[in-house]
């Protein structure tokens, strides 16, 4: 344990080093042929950038509405289920497994519904969450060309980060710029 340890330790020490020496060598990085690297926390754009906290209500306001949709046909189905039940003992057996053949099939329909309402729902916020990740990492190249950064890294691949080296705060703010919101309704499937 204590081997696996020191080996942790070293690879945390080697790599706060590094960050420290790429922090120090910025300025120098293009004359000398080092490579600049900076980082990005990309979920953190993405968790709380303007754009994607709309689309996340607009989702969750769309969930509820389908829920309580839902809800209102499962309750008829139930209903249906129980009168079916009672007519058990009064209908021929012929009529009623043709009632309950017709009941099934609205059960069907109904599974048929939710599943593609979920499919819609999940499609919805793909293709929102696809244009705000898009807008971020141009906007992320930009500030790595505007600062002749060589690499950036997300900070979620990452152990320790210098401060000197992150830029998530300043791609976030011209991302809520650039980008206050968007479409969450995908543009028509092509058969």
């Amino acid at each position: 344990m204590s081997r696996l340890r020191r080996a942790a330790f070293g690879i945390l020490g080697f790599a706060l080093l590094f960050a420290v020496q790429s922090a120090r060598t910025e300025g120098r990085a293009q004359d000398e042929g080092v490579i600049a690297i900076g980082v990005v926390d990309l979920q953190k754009i993405m968790r709380e950038s303007v754009a994607a906290q709309k689309v996340r209500s607009e989702i969750e306001a769309k969930q509820t509405a389908y829920r309580e949709q839902i809800s209102a046909r499962e309750n008829e189905l139930r209903t249906q289920q129980q009168e079916l039940e009672r007519q058990r003992t009064i209908l021929s057996a012929e009529a009623f497994a043709e009632r309950e053949k017709e009941f099934y099939k609205k059960v069907e329909g109904l599974q048929r519904d939710v599943a593609e309402r979920n499919k819609q729902l999940e499609e919805s916020l793909a293709y929102a969450r696809d244009q705000v990740q898009g807008t971020a990492l141009r906007i992320i190249a930009e500030i790595a060309d505007q600062r002749k950064l060589g690499l950036v890294l997300d900070k979620s691949q990452l152990l320790l980060v210098a401060k000197g080296l992150e830029f998530s705060d300043q791609a976030l703010e011209r991302l809520n710029a650039e980008l206050p919101s968007v479409s969450t309704t995908p543009p028509p499937r092509e058969n």
